[in-house]
């Protein structure tokens, strides 16, 4: 083969190499995600609010003139604080009697209340005697880290019930009270409303959330007239899906956050209510939700009530679970799938995934840790494609 010849197949050599480069598909431009293993919940999220826990709804205790209420929402009250006052009218015999008689219901549900706190205090005290034996099994390994923590909840949970008992002796006492305040405006020798006044007193200390009465005017006995805090405690109400609520347990770990604050609020599910509702969708689609109470353990002191926030509840936790970043995660019809890089280029792998959260998807196979995915692929990826990044 002469000069000439391989002059010419050099030549064809030379502009298919150059055509090449210049025809090839550009290499893509993507972002790497990493697939590692990390402490990792699944959880069911839904939205919230805070709310006052066991509110006091402050009623008048007897029908009369009501004066202006010298209170503003918002203001701090302590126990027995004056918050309104009513000038009462003449009382007859037969409204004098029916006084008496809710007197002495008050007085019998006094009773019960005291009777229901000593027993939930005996528990109380049982349930911390158990805890702390096993704190010092556990110290001393003879008892697991899981069954600690049932006991250390079971004694929040009896915590719970002491504080709610004691609310109610309190709520008990108020009723007393405002069975005597009735009474004192049956005294017969008072002919005018405005020779007596009867004074509402704040049965706990706390915060007045609304003033339902703020004018002046005459009221029946029964009206509300103002709602206070039991202590500034407050608790999450939220709502799920009965599908997800039969996932949920009573003690199980709660998240909170997208409160305003910069950092995650600590809570636990206190009681799960037995019975849903159908709530519709901002689809318009009806949906059968159910309640779920959740107390918080670390609540900041600039939390209030009516407060949105977002709860997340654990069902399941593992420290050392290989996760693999959700926005790596795509679905085809053969299932779940992800892009691996292999060099300067990617293999389309498919995957088995378990619960997908906000940011990182459980997988148990299909990846290994150590393996680099792309985040969020276009339709300009594909199985072998070449990419920048």
């Amino acid at each position: 083969m002469n000069i000439r010849r391989w002059s010419q197949l050099l030549a064809v050599a030379v502009l298919l190499v150059i055509g090449y480069l210049v025809l090839r598909p550009p290499a893509v431009q993507v972002e790497l995600g990493l697939v590692e293993r990390r402490p990792y919940f699944e959880a069911i999220e839904a939205q919230g609010r805070t709310r006052a826990r066991n509110p006091y709804l402050v009623a008048a205790p007897i029908s009369g003139r009501l004066l202006r209420i010298q209170l503003f929402t918002g203001d701090r009250v302590a126990s027995g604080d004056l918050l309104a006052t009513i000038a009462p009218t003449p009382q007859d015999q037969r409204t004098v009697a029916y006084a008496q008689a809710s007197l002495a219901a008050a007085e019998a549900r006094l009773t019960v209340a005291e009777a229901s706190l000593q027993e939930t205090v005996s528990a109380f005290e049982r349930v911390n005697r158990e805890l702390q034996r096993r704190e010092e099994l556990f110290e001393r390994q003879l008892a697991s880290a899981e069954e600690t923590e049932l006991y250390r909840q079971l004694a929040a949970a009896e915590d719970a019930r002491v504080r709610s008992a004691r609310a109610s002796v309190a709520a008990a006492q108020a009723d007393i009270d405002s069975a005597r305040a009735f009474l004192l405006g049956a005294n017969p020798e008072q002919t005018s409303e405005e020779e007596v006044l009867i004074e509402v007193k704040a049965p706990v200390s706390g915060t007045l959330y609304a003033i339902l009465e703020p004018h002046e005017r005459v009221i029946q006995a029964g009206t509300p007239l103002l709602e206070i805090s039991n202590q500034d405690s407050l608790e999450v109400i939220v709502d799920v899906l009965t599908q997800d609520a039969v996932k949920v347990e009573v003690g199980d770990t709660v998240y909170l956050s997208g409160w305003g604050g910069d950092h995650r609020i600590n809570a636990i599910v206190r009681r799960i209510e037995p019975e849903a509702f159908t709530k519709v969708s901002a689809l318009g689609v009806e949906e059968q939700r159910v309640n779920i109470l959740i107390d918080l353990i670390n609540a900041p002191s600039n939390l209030g009530a009516e407060y949105r926030v977002d709860a997340a509840i654990v069902t399941w936790q593992g420290q050392d679970v290989l996760t693999i970043p959700t926005s790596a995660v795509f679905q085809r019809s053969d299932g779940w799938n992800t892009f691996v890089l292999r060099g300067d280029r990617v293999e389309l792998r498919s995957l088995l995934v378990g619960a997908r959260g906000r940011d990182f998807t459980r997988v148990m196979g299909g990846v290994s840790a150590g393996e680099q995915v792309v985040l969020y692929p276009s339709d300009l990826v594909e199985n072998g494609g070449k990419v920048r990044y």
